[in-house]
């Protein structure tokens, strides 16, 4: 069943693809200059898009985005990406505890090591 459909698919696209064909060879021998005429004289292209450096003027703006995404990612810190890696070393584990003590903070668990009691209701007086 499956194989009937997929081939009734491809005639379909077949005959589509031949008439369009057909369309535009009409439409092109319409077109055609009449026998006798003058042809139209060609100027050439002029530079409406680009700096007018051929192919390599696709390079200036992919080097612009990728300025752009730099300085997006130094922004919000997203740092070079090489070197340390993620999840290992020194920087990762302070800002990991850091982010756990805001956890404990927000949640209204006061942390350890915020200092000694201020004499709150738990300290006894004598």
């Amino acid at each position: 069943m499956n194989t009937a459909r997929f081939i009734a698919i491809l005639v379909l696209a077949a005959v589509v693809g031949l008439v369009g064909y057909q369309i535009g060879i009409s439409q092109n021998i319409a077109a055609q200059i009449p026998a006798g005429a003058a042809p139209v004289a060609y100027y050439g292209y002029p530079f409406h898009w680009g700096f007018g450096f051929g192919f390599l003027g696709l390079l200036f703006p992919l080097f612009f985005l990728f300025l752009f995404v730099g300085v997006m990612r130094a922004a919000f810190g997203g740092g070079r990406g090489w070197g340390r890696g993620y999840g290992h070393g020194s920087w990762a584990d302070e800002r990991r505890a850091r982010f756990e003590e805001m956890h404990r903070e927000l949640h209204g668990d006061k942390s350890s090591t915020s200092g000694a009691s201020s004499g709150g209701p738990s300290s006894t007086s004598t």
